[in-house]
């Protein structure tokens, strides 16, 4: 009988002693999440659950899983949640499965220029008909077609150079101070008076002075021409 008993005991004993396989496991899923807070630790939850509903290989499941833990570790101390740290739980699964999205690329230098130059073009046109219609002593102060193509070509140039400093400086978070802007646009304006004083009075055919309805027609050619660069190199609007 106390041989029994002491068996009895002794299996009592180990079973207490044996360690709690669910217990364990669960601590081990939890281990890298107990220094989130509830909501965080519920976002990586569902993430998870999404993730394997669409089949995600758990490889990249754990991985993805592993550098939420570690930046959310560090930013819910500034009180920023997953939430508004990732979007919703399915913006972020398709984040993960697709790849993060690609940041716009700046438009290029002489696309700006470009668009910028034919667009002042279409201007001066429209103004030197203008003039000339209705005050025909102008076409000596227009200038001829020498003029008017280099004059549309340094203000394109010039105004793409405005446009590309001004948006580098808000893409970096930087205020323009006022002063700089109008320094800028003062120093465009000398650098477009002077090369339009030089060529101005360059003579011959190459310069010559145009008739209202072919300034008229250069216009819409050109305009033309814009709206066809803008689709085939898909040139972004600009303000000009």
């Amino acid at each position: 009988m106390g041989i029994i008993l002491a068996e009895n005991n002794k299996e009592t004993e180990s079973k207490q002693t044996l360690p709690d396989t669910e217990n364990v496991t669960e601590k081990v899923e939890k281990k890298d999440t107990t220094d989130l807070t509830k909501r965080n630790a519920e976002y990586l939850f569902k993430i998870k659950k999404v993730l394997e509903e669409k089949n995600v290989a758990s490889q990249k499941i754990e991985d993805a899983l592993q550098s939420m833990t570690e930046e959310l570790k560090e930013k819910q101390r500034q009180g920023i949640t997953a939430t508004k740290l990732y979007g919703t739980v399915n913006e972020k699964a398709d984040e993960i499965i697709k790849g993060p999205k690609k940041a716009p690329t700046a438009t290029p230098f002489w696309k700006i220029a470009l668009d910028n130059g034919l667009m002042m073009f279409i201007m001066f046109c429209i103004m030197y008909a203008i003039l000339q219609q209705f005050s025909p002593n102008s076409s000596q102060i227009n200038g001829g077609f020498l003029t008017l193509i280099v004059t549309s070509v340094i203000a394109g140039v010039a105004m793409a150079y405005f446009y590309r400093a001004a948006g580098d400086r808000r893409t970096k978070g930087k205020k323009v101070p006022f002063w700089k802007t109008m320094l800028l646009s003062l120093l465009l304006v000398i650098i477009w008076v002077s090369a339009y004083t030089l060529v101005v009075n360059v003579s011959g055919v190459i310069n010559q002075t145009l008739e209202p309805i072919v300034y008229v027609i250069l216009a819409v050619l050109v305009f033309g021409l814009r709206y066809f660069l803008k689709k085939k190199y898909d040139i972004k609007s600009t303000p000009f």
